[in-house]
């Protein structure tokens, strides 16, 4: 069968990131995650970290999330896997409950997360 919906998978030879110390106990949900603002890597890949704070609006998932707020905008979550947004705008969860094991997010994003954690009334961050 002929795919025609646009649908795409990306393979990055690591497997899945799993920032999560319990995957039972924790809360995400679907959600578009916008290009914007975002720096290219060295191979040209524009990628959403695990971890990284998201702002939008839960009620209007479909509406893109970013990852940096409006002034005065707290996040309402964080990425749950990391999300490559190189081609547009793309599917993915946001974590807006749950434990997260600090040691397992990209360096590149753990001071962030930190700086956001007093926001996400109901993420923690342990070791």
């Amino acid at each position: 069968m002929l795919n025609q919906t646009g649908v795409t998978t990306n393979s990055y030879g690591y497997g899945e990131k799993r920032i999560l110390v319990d995957e039972v106990n924790s809360t995400a949900f679907s959600c578009v995650v916008a290009n914007t603002g975002i720096t290219a890597d060295s191979e040209g890949k524009k990628i959403i970290k695990a971890g990284t704070p998201l702002y939008g609006s839960l009620t209007a998932r479909n509406t893109a999330f970013t990852i940096s707020g409006a002034s005065g905008a707290k996040p309402v979550g964080v990425a749950l896997h990391d999300v490559d947004v190189t081609a547009g705008n793309a599917n993915s969860q946001v974590l807006v409950s749950g434990f997260i094991d600090i040691s397992k997010v990209d360096a590149s994003v753990r001071s962030t997360l930190v700086s956001a954690e007093a926001n996400l009334k109901l993420i923690a961050l342990v070791q």
